[in-house]
């Protein structure tokens, strides 16, 4: 029996790059704004098989879908939701400039020290922020390591069923997901007067898939991501800020990655006017 869930509208700022799943192939992490409330608060969505999904049904980041979701049992993280699958639809999207920030700048600002300290004492405490580093030293590589034969397996079985299913399950098969060929860090320092230094992954899928393109133009991988992570998102006319999101094992649950990077130019990011909800 299905459960019903809850209509809720959210603007998606998080696409995580997808991992292999066992169940679904391959599976992506969303995160976002939910703005159906009094006020914005964080929602993450998982799990989403997004490049299994048509093109109808698939959305960017800073559009506003509207969606049924849940609260997911097994996670005590409170931001954490899981989608009915294709109940959503998009209903806005919002360009860069004074109108995203007019959303995005109401969400409270946080130090990647507090996230970390919070949720290692608390399982169920903040699980996404809103990061403004004080300063970024460098971006860090590291080669990343081709998928294990366990999961190129639940690859190559999901597409097999697909391919063999009289009724497929989804309307579009896709090829075996292509690992990057970096690991990528920011190395960076909170705006928490005691920070000793930050190491944050990034999980953006915009990473992955600027290092496919990089690599399948014959370019340089880690001179294409430096200039686009670092010199033009750190650029002297960006405030820039990152956001943050921790591990469903509670073993890990102090540990921030870097989903993505908020960049609006300085002139944008200014104090959002009231009463816009």
């Amino acid at each position: 029996m299905r459960v019903e869930g809850e209509r809720a509208q959210v603007l998606v700022t998080v696409k995580a790059t997808p991992q292999p799943s066992a169940s679904y192939g391959d599976t992506s992490c969303v995160a976002g704004i939910r703005i159906d409330g009094d006020a914005p608060t964080w929602i993450r969505l998982y799990p989403i098989a997004f490049r299994w999904l048509d093109g109808e049904s698939q959305f960017a980041k800073y559009d506003v879908i509207e969606l049924e979701v849940r609260r997911r049992d097994s996670d005590t993280r409170t931001e954490s939701y899981s989608p009915a699958q294709d109940s959503w639809h998009k209903i806005n999207h919002l360009r860069p400039g004074k109108s995203r920030h007019q959303v995005i700048g109401r969400l409270p600002v946080t130090t990647t020290c507090e996230l970390m300290t919070a949720a290692s004492a608390d399982p169920a405490a903040t699980s996404l922020g809103l990061v403004y580093p004080a300063d970024v030293d460098r971006l860090e590589f590291e080669p990343h390591p081709k998928w294990t034969p366990e999961q190129l397996a639940k690859m190559q079985d999901r597409i097999l069923k697909e391919s063999t299913a009289l009724i497929p399950m989804s309307g579009s098969i896709p090829s075996v997901l292509k690992e990057p060929a970096f690991k990528v860090r920011y190395r960076y320092r909170c705006e928490s007067t005691t920070c000793r230094g930050h190491q944050g992954r990034i999980l953006d899928w915009e990473l992955t898939a600027l290092q496919n393109r990089l690599r399948h133009d014959g370019k340089d991988v880690k001179a294409g991501v430096t200039e686009k992570f670092l010199d033009q998102m750190f650029a002297s006319d960006r405030r820039t800020g990152f956001y943050m999101g921790n591990f469903e094992l509670a073993a890990r649950r102090g540990k921030f990655s870097v989903l993505g990077v908020y960049w609006p130019k300085a002139e944008d990011a200014v104090a959002p006017q009231p009463a816009l909800f």
